[in-house]
């Protein structure tokens, strides 16, 4: 009777445990899984570096209009074409100059680059303070 007192428990221990190991090998599988790199690339990066350019001249040329501490120019050629240009003025500048200086920039860019959509942002402390824009013509 003492025997059969003991092998019960002791039979449910085991079978308890033998239960509870197949759940912990079905978890390591589970983490496993989470935690193994994608074979997969991340859809939607792109490398735009093929498809931007800077004109350095022109930069240059920007750069040294009075008023002008730093030029940032983009010209990409996907998606019809953009040049994309800020430039910082220094604090005394008014508006009507930053206006203006937008105004110069935007002619000598459309003269380059006519088949292009073209954004110029005067900024002054960070913030947009004069802006010119010209959207492309949908070609048919």
């Amino acid at each position: 009777m003492k025997k059969r007192h003991l092998m019960v428990p002791l039979s449910l221990s085991l079978l308890l445990l033998g239960a509870c190991s197949g759940d912990a090998e079905e978890d390591k599988k589970a983490e496993q899984e989470q935690t193994e790199p994608a074979d997969k690339e991340t859809p939607g990066v792109v490398d735009k570096s093929d498809t931007t350019t800077s004109d350095d001249e022109l930069k240059e040329e920007l750069s040294k209009e009075e008023g002008v501490s730093q030029v940032s120019l983009i010209i990409t050629e996907d998606a019809g074409g953009y040049v994309l240009l800020d430039f910082e003025v220094s604090e005394d500048m008014k508006k009507e100059q930053a206006k203006e200086l937008a105004k110069k920039f935007f002619n000598r860019i459309e003269k380059e680059y006519p088949d292009h959509s073209i954004d110029i942002q005067a900024r002054k402390s960070g913030e947009t303070f004069a802006q010119e824009t010209k959207e492309a013509k949908a070609e048919k």
